[in-house]
């Protein structure tokens, strides 16, 4: 085919310059996934040099729809700049001021803008993966050695992180694309920085209560606190609040800040685990008959496998036809692997109404055991709620 076929012109552009532009959309079009995969099986390789085999598909799978994304923005901004003569003859704004040309907005300015802020953008998310997969690797890595500190810290620095590659991204955008005058903007966040903090008070209160859990660890992940009513396994802890997972399976979002304004029972941190229980027994038991019953109870209790001292049997409330007999033990936390502590206080229970109906054949003793939870309660708040129900208060 003869040269002169590509030197000629068509709309004051090159006919060689439309067969780029058509060949390299072609290109892209057809080739961006096979050339995108291939990238990301190259960095695979590289990847599991730093890292464990088990993490090169996981970089793969991380990076390839990012990188296809950043590699289609390149290439079609390569395809288009072969027709910028004719783009940037096009204009789509003009405005005329006081008879002068004043602003004159040119497609091809129009398309090399956009297609930079494509790039930044599709660049900052394959460089927010790579963080993700550095995550990744070093959380597995911490799993492994049971390194609970760097398990909890890890997350916050991932986000941490993220968020200031996220913003670089955001001020890059500003200045590159809309021209807007960076250092200004940032004295004018400077200036309203006051504003900014007021309104964000909560959230700024909630950002200093994590570093202050993650520097003086009063809990860690997977310990199990209870606040108040709200007691849970810790999942995450995160920029503005900490995740529990309760007994029931539900997700419990509490904020780092009440974590830290209020009282926290960290009930992982602990030797033992409170028990107790409450007998009724009807008035009339001789005195005597009480107290073997009393020391019959104690010494059971003892001598049943996996409890704990102390061992306390009181004569806690009176009622109107009955009074409570409480008796509160400990179990050892953890419990042995062989058996569970809802067997342990089965064991008890069982033994304590075989004890309890020795003393009730003659009409003295009605039994009406219960369990309470696990945790002990205040013995204040107790006392008043067990002598509600015996209508004393």
């Amino acid at each position: 085919m003869d040269s002169s076929f590509f030197e000629q012109t068509l709309w004051e552009l090159r006919v060689a310059n439309y067969l780029w532009f058509g060949g390299i959309v072609l290109f892209t079009f057809l080739l961006r996934r096979p050339m995108s995969k291939f990238i990301a099986n190259s960095t695979c390789h590289i990847a599991t040099k730093y890292s464990d085999e088990k993490h090169g598909p996981l970089f793969r799978d991380l990076i390839r729809k990012p990188m296809e994304l950043l590699l289609q923005a390149i290439l079609y901004f390569i395809a288009i700049n072969h027709l910028s003569a004719l783009l940037d003859r096009i204009v789509i704004f003009h405005r005329v001021r006081d008879g002068k040309s004043a602003i004159d907005i040119r497609l091809g300015s129009v398309v090399d803008h956009l297609f930079l802020m494509l790039m930044i953008i599709t660049g900052t998310l394959v460089i927010s993966r790579i963080i993700d997969f550095i995550y990744r690797v070093n959380s597995d890595r911490a799993r492994i050695e049971h390194n609970i500190s760097r398990q909890q810290l890890l997350p916050l620095v991932k986000d941490v992180v993220k968020m200031l590659v996220w913003l670089t991204s955001i001020f890059w955008i500003l200045g590159a694309v809309f021209q807007v005058n960076i250092p200004a903007l940032i004295a004018g966040l400077g200036i309203g920085g006051i504003a900014i903090a007021l309104a964000a008070k909560e959230s700024v209160e909630n950002l200093f209560a994590a570093f202050t859990i993650l520097s003086d660890k009063p809990f860690q992940v997977n310990d199990t606190v209870k606040l108040g009513s709200i007691e849970g396994k810790v999942e995450r802890i995160g920029f503005r609040a900490t995740r529990l997972r309760a007994s029931n399976g539900s997700a419990v979002i509490i904020p780092n800040k009440k974590l830290i304004g209020e009282n926290l029972e960290n009930l992982t941190d602990r030797d033992t685990t409170g028990v107790k229980m409450v007998i009724n027994l009807k008035y009339g038991i001789p005195h005597e008959d009480l107290e073997k019953m009393i020391a019959e109870l104690k010494a059971m209790i003892k001598a049943t496998l996996h409890t704990v001292e102390p061992v306390d049997i009181t004569i806690e409330g009176f009622g109107e036809n009955v009074f409570q007999l409480q008796i509160a033990y400990h179990v050892p936390h953890p419990v042995a692997k062989e058996t569970s502590q809802i067997e342990i206080k089965q064991q008890v229970n069982l033994k304590a109404y075989s004890i309890v109906t020795k003393y009730s054949k003659d009409q003295h003793v009605e039994v009406e055991s219960k369990t309470d939870t696990a945790i002990e309660e205040p013995e204040e708040e107790q006392n008043e709620e067990d002598k509600k129900k015996d209508g004393i208060i």
